[in-house]
């Protein structure tokens, strides 16, 4: 390698933007992705419908992000949502989110949303906060949706003060898009400038961070050198299944490591013959055990009928302890909520991702806990001894964790860091 060269771990979001600002500074730049793709927790089905149907993220949130630029650059199209286009099932019936909104319940529920960034109370969970506040059922169901599923996981494990902290980027989320093209097409600007400097299926086994240079040990044996590492994995595999580090991570960062939360969850692709729900139906909140479905070829201007329903948190950990068939537990609740047995018996294919069982994601997305603070991040982000650097979503610092545009930036921040290093 060269005499200022740099490992970069992992090729989703945050190592493809930190190895596009690296090589443009002539830096020799190495990436190495354990799995055979690049895109990390973007991935998509192709084929399955006459139009792409995403099985990681999704979503572009607002148009003040650094996604914006690369969707012009990359030739792709957004897809504007609006919430006047969900519904929510309400007392057995779906109606409107915006006439629920209209009633009590709704109101309550909806209004502790536009207040949680005035949140000054105790570390309590969201449900601790909503129990306090004696909020009707009704209102459980939309914030268990609105607000846990949201975020990856439950409302029985989503931090309240954490999610105060970052609410106002929270709220520029509600300008949603969708991409018309594959999702992983965002990333081609970047990808394009650094493609051959990617090495597939290089699994890390240990990180040597303390001598002069770093020492990188495949899980083959192979050793590489390099004067910094940037490492990406998702807070999940740093707490779950982390490469060992020598020496090992300092205290502070390890305390980040569990104090950020990240839940395992899975979408299931539903295929149907017809459609059944209403025609202008973009998002379903349920009060049914499957918090979420919504139609993702709204816009899209395809022939297939496709629901995705999203399960997270430990809802998704009980699912899986019962061991049930998921598809068939999905179509369950969707016959619930429209009545008879239409969802089964119109049901024609199904995909599961299940991303709790990808061994180099372990999971959605981070999350705060109750317990989480402003200074977790801070170390979960912060290089160790000008050699061995951190990014991805869960290390951003500017209140955009959780999303594809945060990994973006957090990649570049490490850019920035090991080039002022080196």
């Amino acid at each position: 390698m060269s005499a200022s060269s740099v490992i970069i771990i992992g090729a989703g979001a945050a190592g493809l933007a930190a190895a596009e600002r690296l090589a443009a500074s002539s830096r020799g730049v190495t990436i190495l992705e354990a799995s055979d793709r690049v895109g990390g927790r973007i991935r998509h089905l192709e084929g399955f419908a006459d139009f792409p149907v995403e099985l990681g993220a999704e979503e572009v949130h607002g148009l003040e992000n650094c996604l914006v630029p690369l969707v012009k650059e990359a030739g792709a199209e957004l897809i504007r949502h609006e919430t006047v286009h969900d519904y929510i099932r309400y007392d057995g019936k779906l109606i409107s989110l915006e006439a629920a909104r209209a009633g009590e319940d709704l109101r309550e529920a909806f209004e502790f949303v536009d207040t949680v960034s005035r949140f000054e109370g105790p570390a309590w969970t969201v449900e601790q906060c909503i129990v306090a506040r004696h909020m009707p059922g009704h209102a459980w169901h939309y914030l268990d949706s609105r607000l846990g599923v949201e975020h990856g996981t439950t409302l029985d494990r989503l931090g309240m003060r954490g999610f105060a902290g970052y609410e106002r980027n929270w709220q520029l989320r509600e300008e949603n898009y969708t991409v018309r093209q594959p999702y992983v097409r965002l990333l081609d600007p970047l990808l394009d400038k650094v493609r051959d400097r990617i090495r597939f299926g290089a699994t890390v086994a240990r990180i040597e961070w303390g001598g002069p240079q770093v020492v990188v040990r495949l899980a083959g044996g192979e050793d590489l050198r390099a004067d910094a590492v940037i490492f990406t994995g998702s807070v999940a595999v740093l707490r779950d299944a982390p490469p060992e580090f020598s020496p090992p991570l300092p205290p502070e960062k390890r305390e980040a490591v569990h104090s950020i939360g990240m839940d395992g969850g899975m979408k299931i692709v539903l295929k149907f013959q017809h459609r059944f729900w209403p025609e202008d139906m973009y998002f379903l909140h349920s009060d049914t055990f499957w918090p979420q479905f919504w139609t993702p070829g709204n816009g899209r201007g395809g022939e297939a009928h496709i629901l995705t329903a999203f399960v997270s948190g430990t809802r998704a950990d009980f699912l899986r302890q019962l061991e049930v068939d998921l598809v068939e537990f999905a179509l369950g609740e969707l016959d619930r909520i429209f009545g008879g047995r239409v969802a089964s018996e119109l049901f024609e294919d199904a995909y599961v991702a299940d991303w709790t069982t990808e061994p180099f994601v372990r999971g959605l997305y981070s999350f705060p806990l109750a317990q989480t603070e402003p200074r977790h991040r801070e170390a979960l982000a912060a290089p160790l001894g000008g050699k061995l650097f951190f990014a991805g979503e869960a290390t951003d610092l500017e209140g955009h964790s959780g999303t594809v545009h945060g990994a973006i930036e957090s990649g570049r921040r490490a850019a920035g860091e090991v080039a002022s290093v080196l």
